[in-house]
């Protein structure tokens, strides 16, 4: 009798840890999905003034694969399927070429930040890049 009674003992002890294990995993689960609550963003291609358009698609595609490194943010092909947009725009200037990235909500296109910078050389595309994608795009 008493053999019988620790072991209903032992079974209700097992399934509480069960449960608890449960329980702590079903949590780490969900601030999993909170810390990597991924903002989808929607990249078109850039606006070009007074520049060769090549210029704006390889700043399009430099930016892209930026972009992809980021664990926090996923390219989307259709604007319906995000949360921001990422505008690219390049504009000649009288020394060089203005790089103009903003970042806007796509439900009522409010702008939520923008980044401005004049590169001399399309040499100077990837550390503008690089840049913007480590301080700003998240």
């Amino acid at each position: 009798m008493a053999k019988n009674g620790a072991g209903l003992q032992d079974n209700a002890i097992l399934k509480l840890m069960n449960l608890s294990v449960h329980c702590v995993f079903m949590a780490m689960l969900l601030c999993t999905a909170m810390l990597c609550g991924c903002s989808k963003v929607y990249m078109p291609p850039a606006q070009v003034e007074g520049v060769h358009p090549d210029y704006g698609e390889r700043l399009h595609v430099l930016t892209k694969q930026y972009v992809a490194l980021d664990d926090h943010v996923t390219l989307v092909d259709d604007v319906q399927q995000s949360d921001r947009k990422l505008l690219l725009q390049l504009v000649r200037d009288t020394v060089g070429v203005v790089v103009v990235f903003e970042m806007r909500k796509a439900k009522d296109n409010s702008l939520i930040w923008a980044y401005r910078h004049i590169a001399y050389d399309p040499k100077d595309f990837i550390p503008i890049v690089s840049r913007v994608s480590k301080e700003k795009i998240r």
